[in-house]
Order: C-alpha cells, then structure tokens, then sequence
C-alpha cells in the first residue's frame, strides 16, 4: 500500500511538469511547423498572414483536443481495470 502511494504521488509530480512544460512551450503562440499542416494552411494565405496563422492555430488545437479525449479513455480504463482488481465492492446494494 506503501508503494501505491509513493507511485501516485510520483506520477502526479510527473503530471505537474508536463503541465508547466506545455504552459511554457504555449507562452510564445507558435504553432509546432509541419509540412502537412503548411500543406493545408497554404490554401488560406500566405505563411505569416492572420489567415494562415489562425488556420495552423486551430489545426494544433484540434489535435491536442484529440490527445486530450485519448488520453481521458486511457485514464478510464486504467480506473476500470483497477477497480475490477480491488474485489468485494459491489455498488449493486
């Protein structure tokens, strides 16, 4: 039980510093530059016009929108398979 404890406290301080490492890498408002995303950003404007911009924008949010939905079903699953492991909890009653 000790060792439980100790990997969740060690795993919610891993959490916090990605949080803060994605905060930061969020701070400068560049989109990461790839080519598929430039491929399809093109056809709004030029590279550096508010059109491009907004367009590689939301490509990035979408995909990180998408990241987030996987990774909310991951931690589900991972709560489901620990629950079916505890035994003796039944909320039937």
């Amino acid at each position: 039980m000790r060792l439980f404890r100790i990997f969740l406290i060690v795993a919610a301080g891993a959490l916090t510093a990605q949080f803060r490492i994605g905060l930061i890498a969020r701070a400068d408002e560049q989109p990461p530059v790839t080519s598929e995303d430039d491929a399809a950003c093109r056809r709004q404007g030029a590279p550096g016009t508010p059109a491009y911009v907004d367009c590689r924008r939301a490509l990035v949010e979408t995909r990180e929108q998408q990241k987030a939905i996987i990774l909310e079903q991951k931690r589900r699953d991972f709560d489901r398979i620990l629950g079916q492991g505890t035994g003796g909890f039944d909320e039937s009653f």
